[in-house]
């Protein structure tokens, strides 16, 4: 006998019978389960396969109670209202879910929130996120160079018998940033 989906038995036990028959019967999943709940499958990327089972908080039934009490008490502190709405961690910045972008309630917040924050998602819905050329590295100013020279020199008395050029190639090399080319 073939495995009930959970979301046929919850929809009851006519909808159990109707799935067992049709995969006895040589139909495929999709259609079975299909005929059972009597709706057409969820899309990608539709609002109805983003918030299947999370329209109504069900989602934190499946986490720990002491983290979702968590989770719904950052959110609230950072004035984020959870009604409705999901938490992505994958969409959130380091606020975690304090981010009120990170809470969605459909589709195309999720693409918008990819979008601007250049994010590849891939999923219920997918959004390619644009390559960026790396950054330019810019040399430390002179006056930074002196200052850390001094440090350098501070902790490292036997410094002072070098040459100035060698000391400043020594603090350029130790802290200018690298960037790959």
């Amino acid at each position: 006998m073939t495995d009930v989906p959970s979301n046929i038995k919850r929809a009851g036990e006519e909808a159990v019978e109707r799935y067992t028959r049709l995969r006895r019967d040589g139909y495929s999943h999709n259609w079975a389960e299909m005929c059972a709940l009597q709706q057409p499958p969820g899309l990608r990327g539709t609002d109805r396969a983003v918030m299947e089972r999370r329209n109504n908080g069900e989602w934190l039934d499946d986490m720990p109670a002491m983290q979702a009490r968590n989770l719904l008490a950052r959110a609230k502190k950072a004035g984020i209202s959870t009604s409705g709405r999901y938490y992505m961690a994958g969409l959130a910045d380091k606020r975690g879910p304090g981010d009120p972008a990170a809470w969605v309630d459909s589709a195309s917040d999720i693409r918008k929130v990819a979008r601007d924050r250049n994010l590849t998602v891939r999923g219920i819905v997918d959004v390619q996120g644009q390559q960026m050329p790396p950054p330019k590295s810019k040399p430390l100013s002179d006056k930074l160079v002196k200052e850390m020279a001094q440090k350098e020199i501070a902790n490292n008395p036997n410094l002072k018998l070098k040459k100035a050029g060698e000391i400043k190639e020594m603090v350029i090399d130790k802290y200018a940033p690298r960037y790959k080319k």
